[in-house]
C-alpha cells in the first residue's frame, strides 16, 4: 500500500499555507514526496472559490482587520467560507493519476469528516460538498485539482465561534446553519479529532499513514529527507 505523510502544525496563516501547499503539490507531480495529509488551524480568515464573490461576505477590510480577520479571493473550487480557532483543517496533497476519479475522492473527505466528528448523525453529502448533522453543516470540502494532484481539502468545524459565520453567504447556501461537534453534544478535543480524521483518510483513500516532522516538510521542504523519512519506516 502507498503511504502518505501526516504533519501537524499549529496556527498558521493562510497567504502561508497556500504558498507551502504549491510547492508540495509540484514535489508530488515530480514524485518526490508522498501523498500529504496536513494538518492545522488557521488565524481568522474569509476564503472564496474560483467562481466566488467578495459580496458573500458582509464585512469591509477595514472591519475585518479590527475584528483580526482577513479575506482571501482563491483557486479551490466552492464558494465563501470561513477558517478560525477551533476547527481543524487537513489539506491533502493526493496523487489522482493513474486512472483516480475526483468524484470518489471528495466523496472520501466528507465521509472522512462525517466518521471522524464521532456525532452519530453526521453523514456526508458529497453533491453539496460537506458533512452534515441533520441538515446543519459541520464540514466543508474544498478542491483543486492541477495535474492531477490535489491540494485544500476539508475543515470540520471542532468548537468555533460559530458567529463568524453569521457575516458571510455560507458555501452559497444562506438557509443551511453551520454546527459543530461542540455544539452539537460530542468531544471536541482538537488531539483525538485529528487522529481520527487522518485515520479516516488513509483508510478512504488506502494509504498507510506516517507521521512526518513539519520542519522537514513545511520548513526546509527537504524532498529528499521526507522521502527518506517515508522509506526507512516501510
Amino acid at each position: 500500500m502507498e503511504t502518505a505523510a501526516v504533519v501537524r502544525t499549529e496556527r498558521i496563516d493562510f497567504a502561508r499555507s497556500w504558498e507551502i501547499q504549491r510547492a508540495l503539490v509540484a514535489a508530488r507531480q515530480a514524485g518526490a514526496i508522498p501523498d500529504v495529509i496536513w494538518l492545522l488551524e488557521h488565524d481568522p480568515v474569509y476564503t472564496t472559490g474560483r467562481h466566488g464573490a467578495r459580496s458573500d461576505l458582509f464585512m469591509d477590510d477595514a472591519t475585518l482587520a479590527a475584528r483580526g480577520a482577513s479575506f482571501a479571493h482563491i483557486d479551490r473550487g466552492g464558494l465563501m467560507t470561513w477558517h478560525g480557532p477551533g476547527q481543524s483543517v487537513a489539506y491533502v496533497i493526493h496523487d489522482l493519476r493513474a486512472g483516480r476519479r475526483v468524484r470518489p475522492f471528495v466523496t472520501a473527505l466528507a465521509e472522512s469528516m462525517a466518521r471522524a466528528s464521532g456525532i452519530a448523525g453526521a453523514v456526508a453529502d458529497e453533491s453539496a460538498m460537506g458533512a452534515y448533522v441533520e441538515g446543519r453543516k459541520i464540514g466543508s470540502v474544498g478542491i483543486r485539482v492541477t495535474g492531477g494532484v490535489s491540494m485544500h481539502g476539508i475543515a470540520l468545524n471542532r468548537d468555533p465561534d460559530l458567529s463568524w459565520f453569521q457575516a458571510i453567504t455560507a458555501c452559497g447556501a444562506p438557509d443551511v446553519a453551520p454546527t459543530s461537534i461542540a455544539a452539537e453534544g460530542g468531544d471536541p478535543d482538537r488531539a483525538r479529532i485529528e487522529r481520527a480524521l487522518a485515520a479516516a483518510l488513509a483508510n478512504r483513500l488506502g494509504r498507510d499513514l506516517v507521521d512526518v516532522d513539519p520542519d522537514t516538510l513545511l520548513g526546509a521542504r527537504k524532498a529528499r529527507s521526507l522521502r527518506e523519512s517515508t522509506a526507512a519506516t516501510r
